[in-house]
């Protein structure tokens, strides 16, 4: 019997700025059904943090179990089949999904498919089935490894940003005529201003799509030429206040929902809350005119799934992201962090909001530190 030594990255639920790494170790003898994966790669970016965040009250913690008061913040990326105990999986499969920040990960596997498995190890059969879904590469017809770290970075907030653009499109975007993001140089901010300056283009609709961001990232989202108009949080009072706007918030700024509830009065007919980029800022001393609505895409996923069939809402996002990566591979500069000083160091600039919105950050903690 060999042991098989692992690595967790925790933070302190309490105390996000708190972390550090535990050992554990796995055995080569799994029991029936269980495969062991080991990590080769993850994204990290400001969702992450968002996970994080909210990680009681939306039950991220619960992914990835650990010591008590701490938890393993969930990344998508890809892992390889290193041991298993399943007839279906073989070793050196390759498959995507939603991973902890860690070297390993067992799961248990009841019905495997030729486009993945789901993990029902007992704590997560009660968590949302599209962070339980592993996808094998070989069978991705929207995969290809030269595009393997846009996907660690891109495709679930992709996929996040998709059932935003369909949520808003579906309610006619409100009759809105102005559409302001927040955080508009956040990867999340990006794919949906994509997503909805092409559906703008495709079907003639007739709204501004206003990017609002800091001062040092204003020249970037202008490059991104998904915008309409991109201002600083500075100049905030050069908003038009007279059109019937949507406000679809990454930040989740306390002051900064203050001032724009209250620039637009009446005219903001849908306050959409999707991020925390701005984590530390989240409370203020002036209540909020209106509380916003909190997007969940899970619940939006299930919408469609049921109404378009599951192979159906697989082909749409397939085909819409599939021409966001080919306008976007060019713009983004990816940034590999290797070992437990990199990851420690990445998770702390994220927290303080020091990360450039050019770089792609991937983690490999599998990887010898060079």
């Amino acid at each position: 019997m060999a042991t098989i030594h692992a690595l967790d990255f925790t933070v302190k639920i309490d105390k996000l700025q708190e972390s550090e790494f535990v050992a554990k170790t796995y055995s080569d003898e799994l029991l029936s059904n269980q495969v062991l994966l080991e990590i080769e790669k993850n994204s990290f970016t400001s969702n992450n943090i968002t996970y994080g965040v909210v990680g009681e009250q939306m039950d991220y913690w619960k992914f990835f179990p650990t010591q008590s008061g701490y938890g393993i913040i969930p990344a998508w990326g890809f892992a390889n089949v290193i041991i298993s105990n399943h007839p279906d999986i073989q070793l050196g499969q390759r498959f995507y999904g939603y991973y902890p920040m860690s070297t390993h990960l067992l799961v248990t596997i009841n019905n495997v498919s030729s486009e993945g498995f789901v993990d029902t190890t007992e704590h997560r059969q009660a968590l949302p089935p599209i962070y339980n879904f592993y996808s094998n590469t070989e069978e991705d017809p929207t995969f290809t490894p030269e595009t393997e770290e846009l996907i660690s970075i891109f495709r679930p907030l992709f996929v996040t940003s998709f059932l935003i653009d369909d949520a808003l499109a579906d309610q006619n975007f409100y009759n809105a005529t102005q559409i302001i993001l927040t955080s508009a140089s956040s990867k999340t901010a990006q794919a949906l201003a994509y997503l909805l300056a092409h559906r703008k283009k495709e079907n003639g609709l007739n709204f501004t799509l206003l990017g609002l961001t800091s001062q040092k990232n204003v020249e970037f989202v202008k490059q991104l030429g998904s915008y309409d108009q991109t201002i600083s949080y500075d100049e905030i009072s050069r908003l038009a206040i007279d059109k019937e706007s949507i406000v679809v918030d990454f930040t989740g700024n306390h002051n900064l929902q203050f001032r724009l509830q209250n620039l637009l009065s009446n005219k903001l007919v849908y306050n959409c809350l999707v991020g925390l980029v701005d984590w530390q800022n989240l409370e203020g001393e002036n209540p909020l005119p209106k509380k916003g609505e909190f997007f969940f895409a899970p619940k939006q996923a299930r919408k469609r799934q049921k109404e378009w069939g599951l192979v159906r809402f697989q082909q749409k996002i397939g085909e819409a992201w599939l021409q966001f990566i080919d306008a976007t591979q060019s713009i983004i500069s990816i940034k590999e962090h290797i070992g437990t000083k990199r990851l420690k160091q990445l998770y702390l600039d994220m927290l303080r909001g020091k990360i450039d919105p050019k770089n792609g950050n991937i983690v490999r903690l599998n990887k010898k530190e060079s």
